[in-house]
């Protein structure tokens, strides 16, 4: 099972770092664990901020739901955390 592990180590490093094989185990592992914690952070907050924002109306995320003239697609729409502001009432 170990042997696993260290595979999948090695496949990580290669694909978020593109170090090869060699590289990998020549380094430090403190060094590698590190930049890999790193580059999960940069990919987190980069998918983040893709899924969400802010304008005129306020802050939003984007959502998928079904499109109503073809229930197999979906579309893209603004899902707004506060409404309160674009709301009317006559109290």
């Amino acid at each position: 099972m170990a042997g696993l592990s260290q595979a999948r180590f090695l496949v990580n490093a290669h694909e978020a770092l593109g170090l090869t094989y060699n590289e990998t185990l020549e380094s430090s592992y403190a060094l590698i664990e590190a930049m890999l914690q790193e580059y999960i952070y940069i990919q987190r907050e980069k998918e983040r901020s893709m899924n969400s924002g802010s304008d005129d109306n306020g802050d939003y995320e984007w959502v998928e739901l079904p499109s109503f003239d073809d229930p197999g697609k979906t579309i893209r729409y603004k899902k707004y955390y506060d409404v309160g502001g674009a709301i009317k009432s006559d109290e």
